[in-house]
């Protein structure tokens, strides 16, 4: 998807640390690319509709993302959003162990924008990146 950072390698490191290697985006945080550039509030949710469509594609795929914040959603020099860090993402399948595989343990998160069922430790869905939205578009219109 335009608006998601592409992902060029992925695997472990000789002492077996897994890591992933994403596309660079050079931009600036949505939370400060609004305030540097002094958004209207309708620039403001023109942008986030961006956001919305990247976290969309990922949900239609079944990835939840689980820790979107400003700093992990990018936007370019043109005003093009990158969403960034699926590091701690889980993708949603009917196995047995669905609940296990979506669970968060706490420090694998952000506190400041993690969903209740996160920050409890139940099973996170899609409605929990959803809950993420709220708190991030709430920052951006409020200030």
């Amino acid at each position: 998807h335009q608006n998601i950072a592409r992902l060029l390698d992925g695997g472990r490191s000789e002492e077996g640390t897994p890591f992933f290697a994403m596309e660079f985006v050079k931009g600036r945080s949505i939370d400060e690319f609004c305030e540097e550039r002094n958004l209207t509030f309708n620039q403001r949710l023109r942008l986030f509709l961006q956001v919305c469509a990247a976290v969309s594609f990922a949900h239609s795929r079944l990835v939840v993302h689980r820790d979107l914040k400003p700093s992990n959603i990018l936007v370019t020099s043109d005003g093009t959003i990158k969403l960034l860090d699926f590091g701690i993402a889980k993708i949603l399948s009917d196995e047995e162990n669905l609940q296990n595989q979506t669970v968060t343990q706490l420090g694998m998160m952000t506190p400041k924008y993690a969903s209740p069922e996160q920050i409890s430790g139940q099973m996170v869905s899609t409605s929990s990146d959803i809950y993420s939205l709220g708190l991030i578009l709430y920052e951006l219109l409020t200030g």
